[in-house]
């Protein structure tokens, strides 16, 4: 946002870049990569309906995180929010059918593919070691090793 005219508050200027969703307020700002509204507050960037929080309620505490009752992240409708633990946070998602869960391939770091998984599984049964197929594979011996004890890539059968 840029420098605020005379007579203009911060959160007038938040406000003027809200829409109406239903009962939510969704800030039509800039947004982070999970959708959350964020400003520049104190010389830090910070995710909106924090500092919403902050503002009607004052800190939050470390252990804490600011909830959504609506699921939108870039709502900052006061009504909408509470505080909860990482766990209640979670548990809530779950509840809701909210998770996504990105395994295997889809994964953007994945350096194999579900179809390497039988291969190596069957590398690791005839003998071979899990440094050399981690080299034939291009990872380390460390994931061969998870995935012959099915702590990775266990969904492939």
């Amino acid at each position: 946002m840029a420098r605020p005219k005379k007579g203009i508050t911060f959160w007038d200027r938040v406000y003027s870049k809200v829409s109406k969703d239903g009962d939510c307020l969704v800030f039509t700002g800039c947004r982070d990569d999970c959708g959350y509204g964020r400003i520049f507050r104190n010389g830090k960037l910070t995710r909106l309906h924090r500092a919403v929080w902050e503002r009607d309620h004052g800190a939050i505490p470390t252990d804490r995180v600011v909830m959504h009752s609506c699921d939108k992240p870039a709502c900052i409708e006061p009504s909408h929010l509470r505080l909860g633990t990482q766990v209640e946070n979670i548990r809530d998602m779950d509840s809701k059918n909210r998770r996504r869960s990105i395994i295997g391939s889809q994964h953007s770091r994945a350096k194999l593919h579900e179809r390497d998984i039988p291969k190596i599984r069957a590398m690791l049964d005839s003998g071979h070691t899990c440094s050399a197929i981690g080299e034939i594979f291009g990872v380390t011996e460390g994931m061969i090793r998870h995935i012959k004890k099915r702590r990775a890539w266990n969904h492939v059968a």
